[in-house]
């Protein structure tokens, strides 16, 4: 499915299949063997690329044909040879377009998925600036103190055995002489 990595800096391979993975994702496939299987003896980035070109102008035809109203995501999925198990529509979070409008203005469900996993990683990217080094030193603290603890736990495990240890050999010493002091 994917070739073995060689450390080349410009392979590419993996990235190639992200619209396909964002797809799959959108999609909720329960078992993606089947949807893999239909790529067999493909390249999937390059044979979903196609399929998704295909699909893009069957929908558009569709959409023209309705006057501008979106059309179903069964049809889309068929478009794209596949067939979804789960084609509930999320609803749309705060500032981010209904999915009907946005079918309505040509948009396919995976431009709605790209479109929300890119603000999501605009939105992680803003949150590690703005606090990035607030919780790595965060991190760096509870580093810290589990370490101190670890050291304080290993001390009195260490203390504790050869303080018994000791405390055993009082109680031998005191209870008996030692050898050379037995009288006879």
């Amino acid at each position: 499915m994917l070739p073995k990595w060689k450390g080349e800096a410009k392979d590419d391979n993996l990235v190639g299949l992200i619209p396909f993975l964002e797809y799959i994702y959108t999609m909720q496939y329960g078992d993606v063997r089947k949807i893999i299987k239909s790529f067999e003896g493909k390249h999937i980035p390059t044979e979903f690329a196609r399929r998704e070109a295909i699909a893009r102008a069957e929908f558009n035809k569709q959409l023209e044909a309705q006057g501008g109203k979106g059309g179903g995501l069964g049809m889309l999925s068929s478009l794209l040879g596949l067939k979804p198990s789960n084609l509930s529509l999320m609803v749309a979070p705060e500032g981010e377009e209904n999915p009907t409008e946005a079918f309505a203005k040509g948009k396919m469900l995976q431009d709605l998925a790209r479109e929300r996993g890119q603000r999501n990683y605009e939105l992680l990217e803003k949150e590690i600036r703005e606090n990035g080094e607030k919780w790595l030193k965060e991190e760096a603290e509870m580093q810290e103190k589990a370490q101190k603890e670890a050291m304080k736990s290993m001390q009195s495990s260490f203390t504790g055995w050869f303080g018994l240890q000791q405390e055993k050999g009082d109680e031998a010493g005191s209870a008996q002489p030692p050898p050379s002091e037995k009288k006879l």
